[in-house]
């Protein structure tokens, strides 16, 4: 007997590729789709757009919309997938919502943390299932690193650093990411690079008990590029470009420090993300060639009380920081396996989200005020 399919509908996929084409496509077209997911509408800006993007990415079945609220209505469509610019997240996501859908939407799952509370409110109510991607869950090395720390081997954690280069906000910026020029897009440094960096830090350690939070915008206005990367002229934004956090664990009260920058490090060869957590019986050491840790895998050695670093042996998920063939399917694939119950993946909620986006209002909070805050 046949496995039934379980139809997504997606908003976001398209002609000219988006995340979604380059990640959530590639899984559900592989054969570690064991789930057996399969895309059977699309909603674009325009119903054109998503024809296009049907042909484009070899999808003939599908049913194309333009509105979220047509798709959301569609009994053939099990699940709503929702890949698109943050900005836009509200619109897609509450008509999918109300119409008692079972929801993924990439993070951060809303512009703010008043948003991300209605929406938790609206899913509950309906009782559908949620899940959200905060992909660096399944990356091999910080699994390992989680499994490590519980097991004991790093004894009482003492403290942690994380420093990383976020790729977004440095001296240049694309004209693609005008959506994410206004702070208050909820689009930027903070909520995408160091949100997903620090959300694997707190489900490797546990959260903070308190934080307090250092923000600057330092390039202001910058070089606006085209797609080939040609300055075109000058880009605005109010959105920070560099970003600091204390803080004190909720386990054990060890020190917390991140620091993340815009661009990329300046530092030939040196790494972009740097993350080293200290225990009494050795630390742990993860560096990567990108600081989006949900996409690239970082290297990871542990040092023990003698002083020698030993390298960690984990799933190799492609090429040197990069997962799998560089198309930045294995996480998300295995994100959706879980969602079916399958595979040892993880599924992150709408309520897991929102833990996150409480995470972020604090360090705004913080910088603002000059204070030290909590969100747990």
């Amino acid at each position: 007997m046949s496995q039934q399919p379980i139809r997504l509908g997606f908003v976001g996929i398209s002609a000219g590729g988006s995340w979604a084409t380059r990640s959530h496509l590639p899984y559900i077209n592989s054969q570690t789709n064991t789930a057996g997911y399969k895309v059977v509408a699309l909603q674009n800006r325009s119903k054109e757009s998503a024809e296009k993007a049907a042909s484009t990415n070899n999808l003939p079945s599908v049913v194309c919309y333009d509105s979220s609220a047509a798709l959301a209505a569609d009994p053939n469509v099990d699940i709503v997938a929702v890949s698109i610019n943050v900005p836009s997240h509200f619109d897609a996501i509450e008509p999918a919502l109300k119409a008692k859908k079972d929801i993924f939407v990439e993070w951060p799952l809303a512009r703010n943390l008043e948003e991300a509370k209605y929406l938790v409110s609206l899913a509950e109510e309906n009782g559908v299932r949620t899940m959200v991607g905060l992909q660096a869950r399944q990356n091999p090395s910080i699994i390992k690193a989680k499994e490590m720390v519980e097991a004991g081997e790093l004894g009482d954690i003492l403290g942690t650093t994380m420093t990383g280069y976020g790729m977004i906000s440095g001296e240049t910026s694309s004209q693609d990411f005008s959506y994410g020029f206004p702070v208050e897009a909820g689009a930027n440094l903070l909520t995408i690079p160091a949100g997903h960096a620090m959300d694997a830090m707190c489900w490797v350690l546990g959260e903070m008990s308190d934080l307090q939070a250092s923000l600057a915008n330092m390039r202001p206005t910058f070089g606006l590029t085209d797609a080939s990367g040609n300055i075109v002229g000058e880009g605005k934004k109010t959105a920070h470009d560099m970003i600091a956090v204390i803080g004190h664990l909720v386990r054990g009260g060890g020190v917390v420090s991140v620091s993340y920058k815009g661009g990329m490090n300046p530092i030939s060869g040196a790494p972009n993300f740097s993350w080293v957590i200290n225990g009494t019986k050795g630390t742990l050491s993860l560096e990567g060639g990108m600081g989006h840790i949900q996409m690239w895998q970082p290297k990871i050695g542990f040092v023990k009380q003698d002083g020698k670093l030993e390298d960690v042996v984990v799933e190799p998920v492609g090429t040197e920081y990069s997962y799998t063939g560089g198309n930045f399917s294995y996480a998300v694939g295995k994100a959706w396996e879980a969602f079916a119950g399958k595979g040892d993946g993880t599924v992150t909620t709408f309520r897991d989200a929102l833990l996150r986006h409480r995470m972020l209002d604090a360090i705004y909070r913080s910088d603002k005020n000059g204070t030290r805050e909590s969100y747990i």
